[in-house]
């Protein structure tokens, strides 16, 4: 699994001097195929094994909670957009959906971490091409196969982070390290409010129709809470494994470097605008956008569609 660690600079930004050009996030590769939609997960209820009596009231609770979720979240997928209450919630639903910080669907990837998967030991996926075969350094020095034995004989990460190697490594985890407190700090305070709104919204389920506004509020709530335990697994293990997981890319620091021209070269058009007002025509921008390049040039979908979502929803703040 492959992770970018971007700075997000704008023109808007870089031309006001706003926060915003400053800002890190991280992307992580075909994350546009997780945690799509609105979903939860019926499969964690209790068993029929389990007797009411073994269970605690809490677990009562809580599947009692989850099943009218689901209930009303079916009701609401199999509804018509726009026809009925049925179909209005449904585009409500749809409209709130939009408004989630497209960053938790990355954070909550990390929650999947743990010691057994973190590190992937080289001769568990490699032992058929064993290093101290001869035929298969015949072509090589000796310098190599050593490089090589080494290489093969240390661990290595599940996933990697991938930085600009203009700004360094203690640059990296540092700035890595206070884009995950502020996220931590964000989805705890939400984890509270769902959490206090469990109630409010359990007692719409005397409301006609599907009680959406408890399936929605679970669905939030499990979802920040995911996104704050993969807060902690990254912080966990970026300490744990510094140097193993940060990996230096040039292919993004001249994507860095290349947002410094791309934001003069618009603020140039936009001065150009606004003294010529008469002009009906429009200058062209000849600089494309760094991340449209560095997405094509490294195969990474997604990740310019997920950068003017995050731009966007930061600006919009």
């Amino acid at each position: 699994m492959r992770v970018f660690f971007l700075n997000l600079r704008n023109s808007t930004a870089a031309s006001t001097g706003g926060s915003v050009g400053n800002r890190w996030t991280f992307y992580i590769e075909k994350s546009e195929y997780f945690n799509k939609g609105f979903s939860i997960d019926n499969n964690n209820s209790s068993t029929s094994s389990t007797t009411p009596a073994k269970q605690s009231k809490l677990v009562v609770v809580l599947d009692k909670l989850k099943k009218i979720a689901v209930e009303s979240r079916n009701e609401i997928d199999n509804a018509v957009d726009g026809q009925g209450l049925k179909g209005k919630l449904k585009q409500l639903l749809i409209y709130m959906e939009s408004k989630i910080a497209p960053e938790e669907s990355i954070l909550q990837q990390f929650s999947r971490l743990n010691d057994k998967n973190i590190l992937v030991h080289h001769h568990n996926h490699h032992h058929h091409q064993h290093p101290k075969n001869p035929l298969n350094h015949q072509d090589k020095s000796s310098t190599q196969v050593v490089f090589e034995e080494l290489n093969h004989s240390h661990p290595k990460t599940s996933f990697q982070i991938h930085y600009p190697s203009s700004i360094g490594l203690r640059r990296a985890q540092r700035y890595s390290s206070i884009f995950i407190r502020q996220r931590m700090a964000y989805h705890r305070q939400w984890m509270i409010a769902n959490s206090l709104l469990i109630p409010i919204t359990f007692a719409a389920t005397i409301l006609p129709g599907p009680n959406i506004f408890l399936a929605y509020n679970l669905y939030r709530l499990y979802g920040h809470y995911q996104a704050y335990r993969g807060c902690i697994n990254f912080t966990k293990y970026s300490k744990l494994h510094p140097t193993l997981l940060f990996k230096p890319s040039l292919e993004l620091s001249d994507c860095l470097n290349g947002l410094n021209d791309y934001n003069i070269n618009n603020n140039n058009i936009n001065s150009n605008n606004n003294s010529n007002e008469n002009s009906n025509s429009k200058p062209i921008c000849n600089i494309s956008n760094p991340y449209e390049l560095l997405s094509n040039r490294l195969r990474i979908p997604g990740l310019y569609e997920f950068i003017k979502r995050v731009q966007l929803e930061t600006t919009t703040k």
